[in-house]
């Protein structure tokens, strides 16, 4: 039968060349001998570097091979794969990151060739296979042999690749470091100082903590070690992978691996690898120290051999150590399977076991603890992930409550700031009312007293400087009352672009020469529903307040458009609905928060002395007059970045215009021909001075001081009666439910309001047919015109 003819120094069998001997041999061969040696005609296959083409001519001595380069001398060390020992002097040594003692020759002279330069170290190449014999490495069943034979050769030429530089102090196997550590240094002796730190009393943890660490690191080491030799060697099979364990264990000094026979070497959940280590570095240390032990010691061979299988099969695997010389057994054996399994297996092996173990049996507990620190690891992502989705959940919620406290503080404001100009309003409008009832009195009789003067009185001119005045609280009066809504509007369909467009040179004379006024239109803006003289007004009260804002000149821009508000949008005061917006934007100052916050009080201003020209009125009216229609304003605006004035007012539905209103009375007033009116007035000073208008004007007149004295006039005379002329605001019944009840009895007679104060008597109403309404203070000839205009058309519609 053929054999395996491996390298002389990895096979351990004589290498018979010129200048080589088997180790340790003292006998001399000659050139003859080696010529016809069957060992003679391989020396260039496996490296020997003296070949057999031209063998010296003299052999003096046998030499070992050198382990160093140059003249630095080997250490006394035993590579023995037979048995998986790397001894040196006294000690066994293991290696580190899986080195093993593969001896390297220096040759002193080649004939043919020359010398090799000094320091150069010959490394022996891999064996060619000529027939494979059992692996020496290694103890297998027979089934298991062929395999482990080739796992034997791609160990030893892992091997052979080896470099050693005593001057840099390195160790290198097929390209990587390697470090020689002494065996005892890591069993006993590490337990004797783990003892020591932890003092008396406290063996069983020291010794705990031990097992832990060389375990772990065994683990951990043989599992990466296994990845780099698999993708140095390139195998990808995982019985491949897996059987170069046992021989690189014995390659590097941990042991002898003999292998039971009733191992299963599948891949899977039958997995299970009952295995012998004879000459185990850490059972040796032990009992070398003559130390007695209750448990078994090798740990970093269980840690290794299981670390390696894993990363053979990409599953995890556990040993356990059943036997231990250690402690007294026959050998150092170690049961290998997956975690879920090692238990089971353990049992099978105790039942067919030939020698029980003379102590207990523990399973490393690496995987629980690993299996532990995943499940906490995972328990923490879990628990991280549902802080995260809690922390989400309360910003978003934190969120919400901000955005909602937000738009409650908003709406808190804005009406406590609604309330506040309602308040504000009531009282300019009672005040409004007390002033209106003493102005009509003043302007009332200046006007008798004008007209009973003539012309050429000397104090005709102050007679007019009276009614003058009391014109310009008249005024004032008014605005306050359209601030306070309390007007009596006569609401139409009106087309705002249009409304603009007809005011534009009005706006260009208000606005004067140094501003530049720009209109834009826009398409398809609906029309609005309101009073025309209030639409008039506001617009001419925005163009003045950004005149106001532009001393030195500038750009105003007066604009329209179509808005939209959905039922999720919401914008501001606005319900959801269809508007029409008015935006007047100037260049100027612009405000601050706290300005605006009050722009739209009455009277606030922001101009004092010389600069004060108007009254503080004209927002204010803005204000009331958009609140009255039902729109909402706003201002937008930043300190020295311009103001942006916004009413928004509700579109209407041109089909609910209202008939056209009779023709306005002609400028001068009609006389009357004795025909009868009555006229309530709660105050005895307006009932005299509408007494002498009318009187004066050719009317009969019956006076009422109440609507009770009005009822009873009205009884007696109702049929002669042609208008009624009663103050809004009185005592008990007020005038409007008082012209409702007579016309219950006569539907065509008409009524003239007078008010200084509506109140709510009036507020937002519409007339109805034949009324009008006159607001104090009034001129007498007003009150005559409207008497005479409704009397007329009463009498056309008869």
């Amino acid at each position: 039968m053929r054999r395996i003819v491996p390298a002389c120094d990895l096979t351990g069998r004589p290498c018979v060349c010129a200048r080589g001997s088997a180790p340790g041999s003292a006998s001399r061969r000659t050139t003859a001998s080696a010529r016809d040696s069957p060992h003679q005609h391989n020396h260039d296959l496996h490296g020997c570097p003296w070949g057999v083409a031209d063998p010296p001519k003299k052999v003096s001595e046998t030499r070992p091979p050198r382990l160093y380069a140059r003249s630095v001398p080997p250490p006394r060390a035993r590579p023995e794969p037979a048995s998986g020992r790397l001894a040196s002097s006294r000690y066994r040594e293991t290696a580190a990151s899986a080195p093993s003692w593969v001896p390297r020759t220096r040759s002193r002279s080649v004939p043919g060739r020359g010398p090799p330069p000094r320091g150069t170290l010959t490394a022996l190449r891999p064996a060619r296979t000529i027939a494979r014999m059992a692996p020496r490495s290694v103890s297998v069943p027979d089934p298991l042999r062929d395999i482990f034979s080739r796992a034997e050769e791609t160990v030893a030429a892992y091997f052979a690749e080896r470099r050693q530089e005593i001057e840099s102090g390195t160790l290198e196997h097929s390209g990587s470091r390697y470090v020689l550590l002494r065996g005892p240094a890591l069993s006993v002796e590490l337990f004797d100082l783990m003892r020591d730190f932890y003092g008396e009393g406290r063996q069983r943890e020291a010794d705990a903590f031990s097992r832990h660490l060389l375990y772990d690191l065994a683990h951990a080491v043989g599992r990466s070690d296994a990845r780099n030799f698999h993708a140095r060697m390139r195998l990808g099979d995982p019985v491949e992978r897996l059987s170069a364990g046992p021989v690189h264990f014995a390659f590097t000094g941990w042991a002898h691996v003999r292998i039971d026979a009733r191992s299963v070497t599948e891949p899977g959940d039958a997995f299970c690898l009952i295995y012998d280590h004879d000459h185990s570095f850490e059972a040796d240390a032990w009992l070398a120290a003559g130390r007695s032990v209750d448990e078994p010691v090798c740990i970093m061979n269980a840690g290794y051999s299981s670390g390696w299988c894993e990363a053979s099969f990409d599953t995890p695997l556990v040993a356990a150590e059943v036997l231990c010389r250690a402690r007294g057994d026959e050998a150092c054996r170690f049961v290998m399977a997956p975690p879920a399994r090692i238990e089971a297996q353990l049992a099978r092996w105790a039942e067919g076991a030939d020698a029980p173990p003379s102590g207990s049996v523990s399973v490393p507990d690496f995987l629980a603890r690993k299996r532990l620190e995943e499940e906490l690891r995972r328990k923490r992502d879990e628990l991280e992930e549902r802080v995260r989705e809690r922390t989400a959940e309360l910003e978003a919620t934190y969120e919400a409550l901000k955005q909602e406290t937000q738009e409650r503080a908003e709406a808190e404001s804005r009406l406590m700031k609604s309330q506040r100009l309602e308040a504000i309003g009531r009282l300019a409008g009672g005040i409004a009312h007390d002033f209106n009832n003493l102005l009509t009195g003043i302007q009332g009789y200046a006007h008798l007293l004008d007209r009973e003067l003539g012309a050429t009185h000397p104090g005709a001119g102050h007679v007019k400087e009276i009614v003058l005045a009391t014109e310009r609280a008249a005024s004032l009066t008014a605005q306050l009352l359209a601030f306070a809504r309390r007007q009596v509007v006569e609401p139409r369909v009106l087309d705002l672009n249009g409304t603009v467009d007809s005011l534009s040179g009005l706006l260009h004379r208000i606005i004067g020469e140094e501003i530049t006024l720009e209109t834009e239109l826009g398409a398809e803006v609906p029309p609005v529903r309101m009073d025309p003289g209030q639409l008039e007004q506001l617009l001419v009260n925005l163009i003045v307040n950004a005149r106001d804002a532009l001393p030195g000149g500038g750009h105003v821009k007066v604009a329209t458009e179509a808005l939209e508000v959905g039922l999720a949008e919401g914008e501001g005061e606005l319900p959801p609905g269809r508007y029409a917006r008015l935006v007047v934007t100037d260049d100027g100052h612009g405000m601050d928060a706290e300005t605006r916050e009050r722009a739209f009080e009455p009277f606030f201003t922001t101009r004092a002395g010389a600069e004060r020209s108007g009254s503080g009125l004209g927002l204010a009216t803005v204000h009331g007059v958009v609140r009255q229609a039902g729109g909402a304003v706003s201002l937008e605006s930043a300190e020295g970045g311009g103001t942006r004035a916004v009413v928004s007012l509700p579109a209407a539905d041109p089909a609910e215009d209202e008939p056209a209103r009779p023709s306005r009375p002609p400028l001068e007033p009609a006389p009357g021909r004795g025909q009868l009116v009555l006229l309530v007035e709660d105050r005895e000073s307006l009932r005299r001075l509408g007494r002498e208008i009318l009187v004066d004007a050719g009317y009969e007149v019956l006076v009422a001081g109440d609507a009770e004295e009005a009822r009873v006039c009205f009884a007696a005379e109702q049929h002669e009666l042609v208008a009624v002329v009663t103050d809004v605001v009185m005592p008990g019944t007020r005038g409007p439910e008082l012209v409702e009840e007579m016309r219950r009895a006569r539907p065509d007679l008409p009524a003239i309001l007078v008010s200084g104060h509506v109140g709510d008597a009036l507020e937002g109403a519409a007339l109805p047919p034949r009324t009008a309404f006159v607001a104090k203070p009034y001129r007498p000839a007003a009150l005559l015109r409207t008497l005479a205009a409704l009397i007329r058309d009463a009498a056309d519609e008869r």
